[in-house]
């Protein structure tokens, strides 16, 4: 892969650690450089390039932008996927269309249980939370903290334009 015109090599069985350090020293960065891009400090950059802290996501965005690799290089090497091998091994008996999305999503919000939550939201609002109540707690809360970095981000880029 080439990032800023230099060569960086496959992710396949690199870990997080080695990722951030062979970015970084394939732009030429030093720790203190990419710990000030971060607003942290030099030793807790160093520990994320150890393993000994996992970087949190609003730095990982960060370091995604200061690189030019998308946020998903990143989050591949720290989300851990817990699949219910209960489901994932029974054949599924059809599979899920659009129509039938749709269909699920139009039935869910006239449901009389959901219905008064759903009365005053627009289009967007009402897929969102459609989509969010179906998910478990842990994806929720992984949703809920993406949306605030993602606020937080506008917040700072409005406040730097200002």
């Amino acid at each position: 892969m080439i990032i800023m015109g230099i060569k960086v090599e496959n992710m396949a069985n690199k870990t997080l650690e080695q990722y951030l350090k062979d970015l970084r020293k394939s732009c030429n960065y030093s720790q203190e450089f990419v710990a000030s891009h971060l607003n942290i400090t030099r030793q807790t950059y160093s520990h994320y390039e150890t393993g000994r802290i996992t970087p949190p996501v609003n730095s990982l965005y960060n370091l995604a932008k200061l690189y030019g690799v998308p946020v998903e290089n990143f989050l591949e090497l720290v989300v851990t996927y817990n699949i219910n091998m209960d489901f994932a091994l029974k054949p599924q008996t059809k599979e899920l269309d659009m129509n039938d999305d749709l269909s699920f999503f139009i039935d869910f919000i006239n449901a009389p249980e959901n219905s008064k939550k759903f009365k005053a939201l627009n289009r967007r609002e009402r897929q969102f939370l459609f989509y969010f109540l179906l998910l478990d707690d842990r994806d929720q809360t992984d949703i809920l903290s993406f949306m605030k970095v993602k606020y937080q981000n506008r917040l700072n880029e409005k406040n730097v334009s200002d």
